[in-house]
């Protein structure tokens, strides 16, 4: 950057700070990190938009902002990794790159990453990764195959790393979210066994020596994540605080009355709720948005491109776009492409830590 630009560039920053003291606003802390951003300057753009959203929390467009300078900076240092690796591997490399990947939610990529570490070197350590890797993907999909397999990885990686307790604290950590209270009292005797007096293992060993005795097998467990898509710790449609169906419906019901929406569906497992089509017809367009999310996070996997953001079909049916999230998917059918609101409106949706039973309306 020549003296003029770095002179014009330092000043115009000067400006904006100064706007952002005298009159603090989402706007004036969006101004400030879009000039960091646009100076290359990730680092300072995201801590510009973190800093807004403790004083606003929930604003969307600093969220925004904040999630892609961090994805942008992360990128650059990924790729620095990359070539690291093609000169000099090392196992650290390795761990910070699979770290990296995990932490920006690249899971497929993560995967497959400690995939090649593990075939490049055979350490345990990658076996392990192989296993939170494939771990991460279950409690995003809930497909009980990947908790079989990260459970066969698991094992291996105890094998690789004797007294090692970190494979059995994964394993216990998936065998508490799906509520196998049986193998999770045997695997925290195991860790006990490792770390004998660890206050943590042990208030958790008690706690489930009440558990036990009623609780599902391990397949019983899984397939009924499978089918309700969601995880034993966390919260059900009766004790839920934050977001309950009553509060989902007129969502759903507003976005429907703008022009040319013909349905707005919210679906979690194997429950939804639908506004527009009813009946049959509400039924057939719930599970025809899950067989879209489903075969699209399938297909994001084994093309290597991560987790699918967003899913846009169109044809002579319309427009219909999903925003799926780690816990349910929205979604809008419509005669016309969605606007970018609408987009925002879904994204924000998906985002609530909601959980319904409803099935759909009639």
């Amino acid at each position: 950057m020549s003296f003029v630009r770095r002179f014009l560039s330092g000043s115009r920053l000067r400006e904006l700070r100064q706007v952002l003291a005298d009159a603090p606003s989402p706007r004036s802390y969006a101004a400030l990190a879009n000039e960091h951003a646009r100076l290359g300057e990730m680092a300072d753009a995201e801590r510009v938009a973190r800093e807004g959203l403790e004083l606003y929390p929930g604003n969307s467009e600093l969220g925004r902002m904040a999630d892609r300078s961090r994805a942008i900076e992360a990128e650059g240092r990924t790729r620095e990794l990359y070539k690291e690796l093609r000169e000099a591997p090392r196992p650290a490399i390795w761990r910070e790159l699979f770290e990296l990947l995990i932490a920006s939610g690249r899971i497929a990529r993560a995967e497959e990453c400690a995939q090649e570490w593990f075939n490049a070197t055979g350490d345990g350590n990658a076996q392990l990764a192989r296993a939170q890797a494939r771990c991460e993907r279950f409690f995003i999909d809930r497909r009980r195959d990947d908790a079989k397999f990260a459970l066969e990885l698991l094992g291996a990686a105890e094998k690789l790393l004797a007294r090692d307790p970190r494979p059995l604290r994964l394993k216990l950590d998936l065998y508490v979210r799906v509520g196998a209270w049986k193998e999770a009292r045997r695997t925290a005797g195991q860790c006990l066994e490792l770390e004998p007096g660890d206050a943590l293992i042990e208030a958790r060993f008690r706690s489930l020596n009440a558990m036990q005795d009623q609780a599902p097998g391990l397949e019983q467990a899984l397939r009924e994540v499978e089918k309700s898509g969601r995880l034993v710790d966390e919260a059900s449609p009766l004790s839920e605080a934050s977001t309950s169906a009553g509060e989902i419906r007129p969502l759903l019901k507003r976005m429907c009355t703008e022009p040319g929406v013909r349905a707005a569906i919210y679906v979690r497992g194997a429950t939804a709720l639908v506004q527009g089509p009813r009946g049959a017809t509400a039924e057939r367009t719930a599970r025809t948005v899950r067989e879209v999310v489903q075969k699209s996070r399938t297909a994001a996997r084994r093309l290597g491109l991560g987790q699918a953001l967003e899913i846009t079909l169109e044809g002579e049916f319309g427009h219909l776009h999903v925003s799926p999230g780690d816990l349910g998917a929205a979604a809008l059918w419509s005669a016309r492409p969605t606007s970018e609101r609408l987009r925002q409106e879904l994204a924000d949706l998906t985002a609530m830590t909601a959980s319904t039973s409803q099935e759909p309306e009639a």
